[in-house]
């Protein structure tokens, strides 16, 4: 299945099975949560393994948890993420609905925007500013119940402002993982284990006794064990490969779908402001599609790589069969990758032999043609335009495309200088 298919394909998977979670989570109460999540995780543990040993990653797992910064980003990611969302959720529902806890929970993706410029070297503009500014309206018309005249007087404010700093946690930990570029398979195989050692923790030192669970909380228990594996797989698939923007924008529809299971399976009241918060992030959803520039690469301001638009195209390259790229994206580098105009084809090329830098590719190489044609729908270029890539850190592919600028200013007048 092509790269494009297949994230979207995850991507709705996870979103319509993640939709449910919040509206089933209301059964739970007056379950142990350390319990119930601790069991979760244990179901996750085998299904994680899994994962891994389809493609015989059994070395890679066991380096990882030796690899103490790696497995440090991976305990952070694990809590912001499973904790935020299935512990705090749980926590928050015990005073305000599942639907306001939804609506609210889910602006995460456009609370990424703030995250992208420090850890991907992404460009924000003007237009996703603005769409942030719309998520945090909608987060006022929360905390004001509907009322902003009442807005400080609003008993479960204290819930609303927990349920906010749950999906900003959450938006960290999607960056952190992006950016790290973790290794899908190892990093939900791992965080089962995580998981697992963190609510045992938790059990063990609260006192807490097992006590038997019901028919309904081992469902749940299972659904969430299978869950943690099979939805975050695929969510994470998606999110490594698509850009922020399109992950925001499919997402904005979960707050709906959570309001119709809640509202229907489970009776809970439905109150039009939920509209209004999710109406103010479909409206910021909207204008981040029309944004052209955001999600390209911040160069520094005074390098002459901002010649170019650059995108990190690492996601694109989760899976790749390229051996070079493989390799170096597994010691943490980066694709940074330009579209140019097929005339400047002959001078390109000449330039990147004569150039002397190493892990350089063109869209030409004859096996990453998958991940090329990907790339060119996610960067807006023509069917002959060129595709040219360095294959390093951050400062090294801006450094390459400085470089080219200059080589290419030399032969090209029009070339942006």
């Amino acid at each position: 299945m092509e790269i494009k298919l297949k994230a979207y394909a995850y991507l709705v998977a996870s979103l319509i099975i993640g939709s449910f979670t919040p509206a089933l989570l209301v059964l739970t109460q007056g379950t142990n949560p350390f319990e119930l999540f601790m069991l979760a995780a244990l179901v996750s543990i085998p299904f994680g393994l899994l994962l891994v040993a389809r493609k015989k990653k059994f070395d890679s797992l066991r380096a990882l948890f030796r690899d103490r910064k790696k497995l440090l980003y991976v305990v952070i990611a694990s809590l912001l993420i499973y904790v935020t969302y299935e512990y705090g959720i749980a926590y928050a529902e015990h005073f305000i609905s599942s639907s306001l806890t939804t609506v609210i929970f889910r602006i995460n993706p456009l609370l990424m925007l703030m995250f992208l410029p420090i850890f991907l070297r992404e460009r924000l503009s003007k237009r996703q500013v603005l769409a942030l500014g719309l998520a945090f309206v909608g987060i006022l018309i929360g905390f004001s119940g509907g009322n902003f005249l009442g807005i400080f007087n609003n008993p479960n404010a204290p819930i609303i402002l927990l349920a906010l700093f749950l999906a900003l946690g959450y938006a960290l930990a999607s960056v952190i993982i992006k950016w790290q570029m973790l290794d899908s398979d190892l990093w939900i195989s791992a965080s089962a284990f995580v998981l697992a050692a963190f609510f045992m923790l938790l059990f063990v030192g609260t006192g807490a006794r097992f006590a038997p669970l019901s028919g309904t909380d081992i469902g749940i228990v299972i659904y969430i064990g299978l869950t943690n594996v099979f939805s975050f797989y695929m969510y994470l698939y998606a999110f490594k490969a698509l850009k922020t923007t399109v992950v925001t924008n499919i997402f904005s529809i979960s707050p709906f779908l959570t309001i119709v299971w809640a509202s229907l399976v489970f009776g809970d009241q439905f109150q039009l402001y939920y509209l209004a918060i999710a109406g103010l992030t479909l409206v910021g959803v909207y204008i981040q599609m029309s944004d052209k520039v955001g999600g390209s690469y911040l160069a520094k301001r005074d390098s002459k790589a901002r010649n170019f638009t650059i995108f990190d195209m690492s996601g694109a390259f989760a899976d790749t069969g390229e051996v070079a790229i493989a390799a170096a994206l597994r010691n943490g580098a980066r694709v940074m990758a330009v579209k140019l105009p097929s005339r400047y084809r002959n001078t390109v090329e000449r330039r990147v032999r004569e150039g002397g830098h190493t892990k350089v590719f063109t869209g030409e190489h004859p096996s990453i043609t998958n991940e090329v044609g990907f790339m060119k729908d996610v960067m807006g270029a023509n069917p002959n335009d060129m595709i040219l890539m360095k294959v390093g850190s951050f400062d090294e592919g801006e450094a390459f495309f400085a470089d080219m600028s200059d080589l290419i200013n030399h032969e090209i007048p029009e070339f942006p200088k």
